[in-house]
């Protein structure tokens, strides 16, 4: 049994952060334009170039509702993306059943945007070969310009970074609902458009009783990447994603909101301050190697 991952009180909400495990991407790729020399300090490098990440879902709980953000990467890589990627078949699963939940506990399901790393959970492998549905009662909710472009990307760029989204998607079909803008999901927990990283990604705010928390997904997928001009390759509007980012960081340092990072991996989540006009971590909540043991 993996180590019970840990939670937070917001308000009358539980929010809990399982996780699908350690992978491995190109550091240059998380970093963009920011050089080596200056990541390399706090995400040192394999011989390949590739940083530890890791795969956070914040688990959003009140009553009967299990509100899920994102899913990792799931277990439906082939041999040749697991050497690369340096993942198997993940610990969501496990994660959540040391909270004391099974896959189908599963009500809703955020998904921040379609690329691998945060949709490639929602379907299982199994040992035929074919994919289901690794939450079968969840509703899952995407935003409707992020499932048009997925369906059919207009560029090379597109074409490879949703590649995997129709193998994804063809067995959940009848569980997806296009969401279009910013759209309460239940009362207390919102999905707000914050572009940058995707034309339509999406982060989720928790509020309730005068406390916040958000996941912000990959416009700050990292600690690191609380840093104004830190930001990854991969974004499409980089502009977008720094006025977003300063935004939100704004609002966390001024009323102390818990923020999560999806890929960080050392801290699942934190407050911030602001240090002599830099933005520091404060409060941290921080990743047990045991979660994947």
């Amino acid at each position: 049994m993996a180590e019970t991952p840990p939670k937070i009180k917001i308000g009358a909400f539980e929010v809990a952060f399982p996780a699908d495990g350690f992978w491995r991407n190109d550091g240059g790729c998380m970093f963009g334009v920011v050089p080596r020399d200056l990541w390399k300090h706090t995400h040192p490098a394999d011989e390949h170039n590739r940083i530890r990440l890791n795969l956070t879902c914040p688990l959003i709980m009140k009553g009967t509702d299990a509100i899920l953000v994102d899913t990792g990467i799931g277990n439906r890589l082939s041999a040749v993306e697991r050497n690369i990627f340096d993942h198997g078949d993940g610990w969501l699963p496990e994660n959540l059943r040391a909270l004391g939940m099974e896959p189908g506990d599963v009500t809703h399901l955020i998904v921040s945007h379609l690329h691998f790393d945060h949709c490639g959970g929602i379907v299982r492998r199994r040992d035929s070969g074919a994919l289901e549905a690794a939450f079968p009662r969840a509703r899952i909710f995407v935003q409707k310009g992020e499932l048009e472009i997925a369906a059919d990307p207009r560029n090379e760029r597109l074409r490879a970074a949703y590649r995997p989204a129709a193998e994804i998607l063809a067995p959940v079909r009848s569980r997806l609902e296009a969401i279009d803008g910013d759209t309460t999901i239940v009362p207390g927990v919102r999905a707000v458009v914050t572009g940058g990283h995707t034309r339509d990604h999406q982060a989720v705010i928790v509020s309730d009783a005068g406390e916040c928390f958000m996941h912000l997904a990959d416009i700050v997928p990292t600690r690191s990447h609380i840093r104004g001009p830190w930001n990854q390759a991969y974004d499409l509007d980089v502009l977008r994603t720094m006025e977003q980012k300063a935004h939100y960081l704004g609002l966390a340092v001024e009323d102390r909101w818990w923020l999560s990072f999806a890929h960080d991996d050392t801290v699942f989540a934190a407050t911030v301050k602001n240090d002599r006009g830099r933005i520091v971590l404060a409060d941290t909540i921080p990743v047990s190697e045991r979660l994947f043991e």
